[in-house]
């Protein structure tokens, strides 16, 4: 009996063994995944990531520099002016030491009363060669009113250079050397067009006379638009860049990561025309346009660029304008202005048509447009294919000679006027109040009896007008191709306009010579805030 029990005992303790050791077995190799808890979530700041597969490092800039720099010159200029007596130091300033290091205590001797004398300026800059026989690319505001030339190549030479054209527009020189039977080294040009935003680019010139500079940055942004010396803003396109352009860059070479020259180094933004915080912008000519400018100028000593005469709407044709106007696609210019007595004018063009085609080719947008026609020669003919009031019809146009810019400053000052409440939901929603157009308004901010409308008093800010670009100051001329002339027409203007439907305004800007116009395409946006 006793050892059945022991039996019993041991058949008890090893069946609990076994039922252990095959839950440890089951539990430690479970077949149907992992525990029911969640593993923690890898964070992404956790680890550095690696160099990209096939990362491309920097280019060997020294290389680029020795093989460009033969071919960079500096540039002396010497102009003679008169000036008048009064441009001598006065008598006071003989008591300033720094004035008697350089004189004496007598002081210089005096100039004879209301005789004017002639005096000697010099100016450098830099260039470069593109061609082994001597001709050289540099700026026009380098060479302006030189009455002699002087190149310095890296190795010492010098020549007299004539200068064989510039175009103001552009800022642009071509001067020419004559070396002998010796050939000198160039510079490959590129292709402007194919430069990316954010690639490298390397700047070479000779500021301040320090010869063979070099800084290096990448390309900023391309196509600005801006009014520098004599250029031309609706015309050239700049590169923009930030390696550093320093006085006496002017004119130097801007190359790509192959040596190539893709622009000409022409100005410099610093911090007191733009802002305290900007330590300096740099903007380069595009080599695309100074090669064609060139050439005319090697082969006839000017240029001349077609010219229409229009403004051309400065937006480029929206979602919201093809809409308005029913057009198949965004293809087009819109025509803001149309100066009176240019080839424009003469072939019946008017303010809202829209250019959708040269010759039969589409018009992409007003860059493209200026494009073609700045291309062309003057008297040439072009057809265009001109969208009005819903129909389509092709004019012919001879065009004229492309004028040298005019001053285009705006000189806004404020203008107090009591406000006039617009007074319509849909206007409260666009982000534009308005007040009347006054005698006053117009006297200081130059517009014109020409020029009617609202006064744009107040834009709001994250509204869709300030996303257009519309500003204070501002007069708005008409709605929809509707005149408004006083705040009441704009009442009733803006009275009716539907939520999601798309506006056109007409839009004037005050500047100088005469005020620009433009129209903006808006959405009236919907009281949720939904566009």
């Amino acid at each position: 009996m006793q050892t059945t029990r022991r039996y019993g005992f041991a058949l008890v303790l090893v069946a609990t063994g076994a039922g252990m050791l095959l839950g440890a077995v089951l539990g430690g190799r479970p077949a149907t995944g992992p525990p029911a808890f969640a593993a923690p979530e890898r964070s992404p700041f956790a680890e550095a990531a690696g160099p990209a597969a096939g990362a491309v490092p920097p280019p060997d800039f020294a290389d680029i520099v020795k093989a460009a720099v033969p071919a960079v010159v500096t540039v002396r200029n010497t102009s003679v002016r008169k000036v008048s007596e009064e441009a001598v130091p006065h008598r006071f300033f003989r008591d300033d030491p720094f004035f008697r290091y350089f004189f004496g205590p007598q002081g210089p001797d005096e100039p004879r009363e209301q005789r004017p004398r002639t005096e000697r300026r010099l100016s450098s800059g830099s260039g470069f060669i593109v061609s082994g026989d001597g001709y050289v690319l540099t700026n026009h505001h380098v060479v302006e009113d030189a009455t002699r030339i002087v190149l310095t190549l890296n190795d010492g030479s010098r020549y007299d250079a004539k200068l064989v054209g510039t175009d103001r527009m552009l800022d642009l020189a071509l001067l020419k050397i004559d070396p002998g039977k010796k050939t000198l080294p160039t510079l490959p040009l590129g292709d402007s067009d194919k430069l990316e935003v954010g690639e490298w680019v390397i700047a070479i010139g000779n500021p301040v006379e320090l010869q063979n500079t070099v800084t290096v940055g990448v390309v900023s942004g391309k196509g600005r638009q801006i009014g520098v010396g004599t250029i031309d803003p609706g015309l050239a396109r700049l590169i923009q860049t930030d390696a550093a352009i320093n006085f006496g860059n002017s004119g130097g070479p801007l190359l790509d990561a192959a040596g190539r020259v893709v622009g000409i180094n022409t100005a410099i933004l610093r911090g007191e025309v733009l802002s305290p915080l900007v330590e300096g912008i740099g903007f380069a000519i595009p080599i695309n346009e100074a090669r064609a400018a060139a050439e005319q100028l090697r082969t006839r000593g000017s240029v001349e660029r077609g010219y229409l005469g229009i403004q051309m709407n400065p937006e480029d044709i929206t979602e919201e304008a093809r809409e308005y106007y029913g057009l198949p696609d965004r293809n087009g210019v819109i025509v803001s202005g149309v100066e009176p007595g240019t080839p424009a004018a003469e072939a019946g063009l008017e303010r809202g048509d829209i250019i959708r085609k040269v010759d039969g080719e589409p018009v992409k947008n007003s860059e493209d447009l200026l494009g073609r026609i700045a291309s062309r020669k003057p008297e040439e003919r072009v057809d265009l294919e001109v969208f009005r009031d819903g129909r389509t019809f092709e004019v012919t146009v001879t065009l004229g000679n492309r004028p040298l810019p005019r001053d285009l400053a705006a000189g806004r000052e404020d203008v107090e006027e009591e406000p006039v409440t617009a007074g319509a939901a849909a206007a409260k929603r666009l982000g534009i109040s308005v007040q009347p157009l006054t005698e006053r308004a117009r006297a200081e901010l130059g517009y014109p009896d020409s020029v009617e409308g609202v006064l744009v008093r107040d834009v709001e800010v994250g509204s869709v007008a300030e996303d257009e670009g519309i500003r204070e100051l501002e007069v708005i001329a008409a709605v929809n191709g509707k005149p408004v002339r006083t705040v009441s027409e704009w009442n009733a203007a803006v009275r009716g306009l539907k939520e999601g439907q798309s506006v056109q305004l007409e839009v004037v800007r005050p500047s100088r010579p005469q005020p620009q116009r433009r129209f903006v395409f808006l959405r009236v946006p919907r009281r949720d805030g939904d566009g």
